[in-house]
Parts: structure tokens; sequence; C-alpha cells
């Protein structure tokens, strides 16, 4: 395999999971995806119509944040 270019393989899924130190449970479980796709159970799926959005808002996300 060959290892994806920007210039021609754009991002399609990028997932999160967010932890607060000493808890068992993740407070934030996320999906970004290119396009819609089918729900994921204990997930938030936020889908995007174009890569340079989905990478603006998953970007965004830090460690002060909570729950898009």
């Amino acid at each position: 395999g060959v290892f994806p270019e920007p210039q021609h393989d754009p991002v399609i899924a990028i997932a999160a999971v967010a932890l607060r130190q000493g808890e068992r449970e993740p407070f934030l479980r996320v999906v970004f995806t290119l396009l819609p796709c089918a729900p994921l159970r204990g997930a938030t799926v936020r889908s995007f119509g174009e890569e340079r959005d989905l990478l603006q808002v998953w970007g965004g996300l830090g460690p002060s944040q909570g729950p898009p």
C-alpha cells in the first residue's frame, strides 16, 4: 500500500473519544465523516460535504471543548 497523499486522497473520517482523568467512561464519542454515513451506536456522527469543513470543525475540538 501507499500512504495517502493529501493532494489526491481526501480525509474521509476522523473519530475522537475523550475521557476526563480519573473517569472510566468517555464524555465524548464523535465521528466526523466526509459525506453521510449510517448511525453509529454510542457516538455522535457529524457529516460534511466538503473536506475543508470537516477538518475545520475537527480542528476546533480542543481539550476545553465538550460535546459538539
